[in-house]
């Protein structure tokens, strides 16, 4: 009895050693850091879907906030839930293409163009979830004109617009490798910000990204 447990255990052993390794994971230390960043950049341009739960801050001034935040992502949809200070409450946010409708737990309904177009209605903040689609993957937009790339081939910094966005953490997620925590900072005077009241906070606006969890990350 013990003898067949052993070779049981031997043959798993010998089994798990033939496995092959993802693609993306094969000879990584070989490649020079621009091939590193042409893998990470192809690996992660083919996720189309993804879920994702994590922690939302925002700062500007001397104010500021936070709220957990679950995200999904189908293609060209997006369901964006915030709960706790940050949004008052709890605040759903659901994208289709042109279209961003934003409901909160008060029973107020706020209608859009995007999600940072009513969030900003509703909470008083730019958040821009149409960029973090592409930042939230540890890829720049098409038309961010400066990036910077670490030794590891991973996205360490770029500039979009008015955004600067810096990445502190990655983390390992099956055969990816995804932003962990961001940074996310306006220019000085590109953005004026105000709390409900209409008291003025400041011109300049930073934000923290923090995904403790990937779920459902399918390519296509």
């Amino acid at each position: 009895m013990h003898l067949f447990r052993w070779t049981a255990f031997i043959l798993v052993l010998i089994l798990c050693g033939c496995t092959t390794a993802p693609p993306y994971l094969e000879d990584r230390e070989e490649l020079t850091m621009k091939e590193r960043w042409a893998l990470q950049k192809t690996t992660n341009q083919a996720i189309s879907e993804w879920r994702i739960k994590g922690k939302l801050s925002v700062k500007a001034g001397a104010k500021g906030g936070s709220s957990t935040l679950q995200w999904s992502y189908a293609d060209i949809t997006q369901n964006i839930q915030l709960y706790g200070p940050l949004g008052g409450g709890r605040v759903i946010v659901d994208v289709e293409p042109g279209q961003a409708i934003l409901k909160d737990s008060k029973g107020q309904v706020i209608e859009g163009i995007s999600a940072e177009e009513v969030l900003y209605e509703r909470l008083g903040w730019h958040v821009p979830f149409d960029e973090l689609a592409w930042w939230s993957r540890g890829l720049p937009n098409v038309d961010s004109t400066e990036i910077e790339i670490d030794e590891d081939g991973l996205l360490k910094r770029l500039h979009h617009g008015i955004w600067e966005v810096e990445y502190l953490e990655y983390s390992r997620v099956d055969s990816f490798l995804l932003p962990k925590r961001l940074e996310i900072i306006s220019e000085p005077g590109a953005l004026k910000t105000y709390d409900r009241k209409g008291n003025y906070i400041g011109d300049q606006l930073r934000l923290i990204v923090v995904i403790s969890r990937w779920n459902d990350i399918v390519e296509g």
